[in-house]
């Protein structure tokens, strides 16, 4: 999971090996779905533990095993070999982050926190709308109050830094994805919350939720 091992010394999402599965994490029946909630299930406590955790997540979504084992082959590479990591090195959810590189525009700001109070404040309904209707109230709520209960705050401003931002991949769409880590009052929460963002002919940026996740 993200919320594992954002913190260690070199790592990069865009950088780590990674499968792509289907349907919304927060959806439990879904590929992905199932691989979370195995997930969240197992201890965290070091390396070695998140890395086995993710192997049951992959098994409990139905990935087969060859596919389990070269998952398994790639992410101790990264991990172990690129990042040279210890399989023993202590996982702490709440480790500070890099310091961004650059802040992203007021107005990608501005929508961009909007969501993020909604999510603070529990306004499921609202996300419900604002991911077309794709995530579920009940869902939206188990995951923010049940699978890892935290008190949500506003992040600080210099949380929202351009690397949170990336060009959507989708042809023809020349909107960005974000990827924008929650906050507590201690720093980073155990959730991150993932969608898309638009900029509109009248200059207004519009935003969209896809999955809330660890």
């Amino acid at each position: 999971m993200h919320s594992a091992v954002r913190a260690l010394p070199g790592y990069n999402r865009h950088d780590a090996p990674a499968i792509l599965m289907d349907g919304p994490s927060v959806a439990q029946l879904t590929e992905q779905g199932r691989a979370v909630t195995a997930q969240l299930a197992e201890p965290h406590g070091t390396l070695s533990d998140a890395m086995r955790a993710a192997m049951i997540g992959l098994s409990a979504a139905g990935i087969p095993k060859a596919i389990r084992g070269q998952a398994r082959a790639a992410a101790e590479d990264y991990f172990y070999n690129r990042l040279d990591l210890s399989p023993e090195l202590a996982i702490d959810f709440h480790a500070p982050l890099p310091p961004t590189l650059e802040l992203m525009p007021d107005g990608m700001y501005e929508a961009l926190e909007k969501i993020v109070e909604l999510v603070v404040d529990g306004e499921y309904e609202e996300l419900h709308d604002l991911s077309g209707e794709e995530l579920a109230i009940e869902d939206l709520q188990r995951r923010v109050e049940d699978d890892w209960p935290e008190a949500l705050v506003p992040p600080p401003r210099e949380h929202y830094g351009i690397e949170v931002l990336s060009r959507s991949e989708e042809p023809g769409d020349d909107g960005w994805a974000y990827f924008l880590d929650l906050w507590t009052e201690q720093g980073p929460a155990r959730l991150h919350i993932e969608g898309e963002m638009a900029l509109t002919a009248d200059g207004r940026f519009l935003v969209s939720v896809n999955d809330i996740l660890p």
